[in-house]
């Protein structure tokens, strides 16, 4: 199901347009990015293409993309001021090129086999059956487990991949939150099914800094640490 693996770095051809589109959000994600884009090219499916949206970082995120843009695969785009996760989504869905759509926050992990078997599960259910949208299992907290989504929240960005659709992903002048559901997952179920491969491919890496702990009074967010954390143009 691969072509050959190669290092970040090296240069590709691609003779058809690839079957997977991967986007990439990133705001001061440096220490977490490499790892993320490892796992990417660590896959056993190669035929996607990687979209990433520098949203206005400013840590060393610049510094850490520079092995992986040389890739013709490869496309990158920065904001000048931070926007939020949906504006950055709904450009790099502009720019994607593919039928099915996947996301690798740039503070998460795939599994060698994780768009493999996304991609095997999506085909095998015949777009007019209905089923727009496979999901994977995924680890998170460290060493929790869930097939699906994980206790008390959405599927997460790296867990999924669909078929692509005409809806935008809800942004920050519209509404400010972290549900997934709310800002997207909602709109995708108005149109097909959800099915699962019931597989962990995946991982949802726990950091203080997860968009979720920042916004979430609950855990110790807040607008306010919000407003601090991402420097907005933030209402």
């Amino acid at each position: 199901m691969g072509d050959e693996r190669r290092e970040p770095g090296t240069r590709h051809s691609l003779t058809t347009l690839p079957r997977v589109s991967v986007l990439m959000p990133i705001y001061n994600g440096a220490a977490f990015v490499r790892r993320a884009l490892d796992s990417l090219w660590a896959q056993t499916f190669t035929l996607w293409e990687l979209v990433i949206v520098d949203d206005g970082s400013t840590d060393e995120t610049a510094a850490a993309l520079v092995p992986y843009t040389d890739d013709p695969r490869v496309s990158l785009m920065r904001f000048a001021e931070n926007r939020g996760l949906g504006a950055a989504l709904n450009a790099a869905t502009d720019t994607a090129r593919a039928d099915l759509i996947a996301y690798l926050p740039a503070d998460d992990v795939y599994y060698p086999e994780h768009l493999a078997s996304l991609v095997a599960l999506l085909l095998k259910h015949d777009a007019e059956a209905g089923t727009i949208l496979a999901h994977s299992g995924v680890r998170y907290h460290y060493n929790r487990y869930a097939d699906a989504a994980s206790p008390g929240e959405p599927l997460q960005l790296v867990q999924v991949l669909h078929r692509r659709v005409p809806d935008c992903w809800t942004e920050r002048a519209e509404l400010t939150t972290d549900d997934l559901d709310r800002m997207y997952w909602a709109k995708l179920r108005a149109r097909g099914l959800f099915a699962g491969t019931e597989r962990i491919t995946c991982e949802w890496v726990d950091h203080p800094a997860q968009r979720h702990k920042i916004i979430r009074e609950s855990l110790g967010g807040g607008l306010n640490p919000y407003r601090a954390h991402y420097r907005p143009a933030c209402r």
